[in-house]
């Protein structure tokens, strides 16, 4: 009736605090840096240069959209309660051009995660989904220099999407289905700032909303979701708070 899982997750408590840590200590240190004196700290370059930066983020999603789809076999569940939201992280691998005219332009790679849970009835048992994304944000906005150094940033812009899955599973028992979902094209907006430490190497924190809703929800390997014939989707829109280091290659 269970199947092994098909990937191995990663602990996201851990991963989530880790972030969590890291972009709290960023934040005063930004702080001290934004009200050193002009004339403490030496002006770098900030258009004409681009930046190969690598981030992480942490906030929530709502899944209901999807869980739907659960909620029509709560009977035969015996559910108390449905993971209906969770804890999401995101990873990004971007690369950025900060033009003349306080422009920018920016591509990057994400990989969104999330993972929700809830308890099955008289509380022996768990059940807790697991969704993953992958996502191309293509943005463009501006920027603005304090200092010389501090950036203050915005951008938006459409975010293609792909491989959008998501995995369940009922503690002690195992896996459940699997059940995957349409590529499509969502949205991102995004501000924050960022410090440049030296010439090439700058720390950010950036405020970002996703809105990321993977259609024709359906089960792999013939499970079938959609019990009462109605279309569900996989939701991964939501609000994230990140942290960012940007490495310029000039």
């Amino acid at each position: 009736m269970f199947s092994r899982a098909p990937i191995g997750l990663p602990s996201v408590a851990r991963l989530t605090a880790g972030v969590a840590r890291g972009s709290l200590a960023l934040l005063p240190l930004l702080l001290l840096l934004a009200s050193t004196p002009a004339q403490a700290l030496e002006r770098y370059p900030t258009s004409n240069r681009f930046g190969i930066s690598i981030g992480f983020g942490f906030g929530s999603a709502s899944l209901s959209s999807f869980h739907e789809a659960v909620d029509k076999i709560r009977d035969r569940n015996e559910l108390l309660s449905l993971p209906k939201s969770g804890l999401q992280i995101n990873a990004e691998i971007g690369f950025r051009y900060y033009f003349p005219y306080h422009l920018l332009a920016q591509v990057g790679c994400d990989a969104v995660y999330n993972r929700a849970s809830a308890p099955l009835s008289g509380g022996l048992q768990t059940v807790s989904s697991h969704q993953l994304a992958m996502e191309v944000p293509i943005l463009v906005g501006g920027y603005y220099p304090f200092l010389g150094r501090l950036l203050v940033f915005g951008a938006i812009g459409p975010s293609p999407f792909f491989y959008s899955r998501s995995w369940w599973d009922i503690d002690p028992l195992g896996s459940a289905p699997d059940y995957m979902a349409d590529g499509g094209v969502g949205f991102h907006a995004l501000g924050g700032a960022e410090f440049l430490v030296t010439r090439g190497l700058a720390l950010g924190l950036e405020l970002r909303y996703r809105y990321l809703k993977a259609k024709n929800l359906r089960g792999m390997g013939g499970i079938d979701p959609n019990i009462d014939g109605a279309g569900y989707d996989l939701d991964l829109s939501g609000i994230s708070l990140g942290f960012t280091v940007r490495a310029f290659a000039f």
